[in-house]
């Protein structure tokens, strides 16, 4: 008899393949892992999201899923749930309050619900096909036209700047979180994507070989107002952010093809977070 087969599919039966699947040190200290809910909860569906967000969990019980996989932390902090020691042991998940009334409300659904929510981003970051960049690449409308399989850049057709961050925010359906610094005449043919968090040396180290960087976020003191001296000083480049978690969505779909080649047994969906910001009238 196939073992597989016999076995429960629970979240942690699913957890284990994930683990078996992706490979490389699952350390107990890591990011990845349960972060709510029972592993021993018999899955009746998967979410993937680039973040579980009390909306994102509503629409995964409304579609009869119950085990939500998310990039990002589920409780503000990045210990997500882990308990704090130290000066902060009183504080909860991420240092915030215990009795804070969001995080309440946001555990309260999660347990009412039966969900149990698993973090899966060093693991599903590691791999090396880069899906991170590739989601983004495919959802931008960019697949085919990267420079290299092993790097960042893509060759896009020549458009001014401003042509080609109006393509952006229509292929993700931005709203009031996408920004921009340059010139925006200036013509765009290469751009280097990264998606999440970018820290100041790769844009840096790389700026002077493309035309464009697109980024999920950046701190402000550091990659904005260098890309601002930059078009001050007549270079004609262009930093479009377009929010963390907008950046991280189109690469959890992708992670929501590759588990439906590991669980077969439930189905598999992806739930995008979106964009959260609105612009003012």
């Amino acid at each position: 008899m196939n073992s597989r087969a016999a076995e429960p599919v629970t979240a942690d039966s699913i957890s284990r393949r994930i683990q078996a699947a992706l490979g490389g040190e699952w350390i107990a200290s890591g990011l990845d892992g349960f972060k709510a809910g029972e592993p021993a909860t018999v899955v009746k569906g998967i979410v993937t999201t680039a973040m579980a967000t009390i909306d994102v969990l509503k629409r995964a019980v409304r579609s009869n899923a119950n085990l939500v996989i998310s990039y990002e932390p589920v409780f503000y902090g990045r210990s997500d749930g882990r308990a704090n020691t130290g000066p902060t042991a009183a504080r909860g998940p991420g240092g915030i309050n215990p009795d804070d009334p969001v995080l309440q409300a946001k555990k309260e659904f999660i347990e009412k619900n039966a969900l149990v929510v698993f973090r899966l981003r060093d693991h599903w970051q590691a791999r090396k096909h880069g899906d991170m960049v590739v989601g983004l690449a495919a959802a931008l409308g960019w697949a085919d036209l990267r420079v290299s399989a092993s790097d960042a850049l893509y060759e896009i057709p020549p458009a001014s700047a401003q042509a080609t961050v109006d393509w952006i925010r229509k292929k993700l359906n931005l709203s009031g979180g996408l920004r921009t610094v340059g010139d925006r005449r200036a013509t765009v043919r290469r751009v280097l994507l990264f998606p999440g968090a970018m820290t100041p040396q790769p844009m840096w180290q790389r700026y002077g070989e493309v035309d464009m960087v697109i980024a999920g976020e950046v701190r402000e003191w550091e990659n904005t107002f260098y890309a601002a001296d930059m078009h001050s000083a007549a270079e004609k480049k262009a930093l479009v952010t377009i929010g963390r978690v907008a950046s991280e969505d189109p690469g959890m779909r992708l992670c929501a093809e590759w588990l439906k080649t590991v669980v077969k047994e439930v189905p598999t969906q992806w739930i995008g977070v979106g964009d959260p910001y609105w612009r003012p009238a």
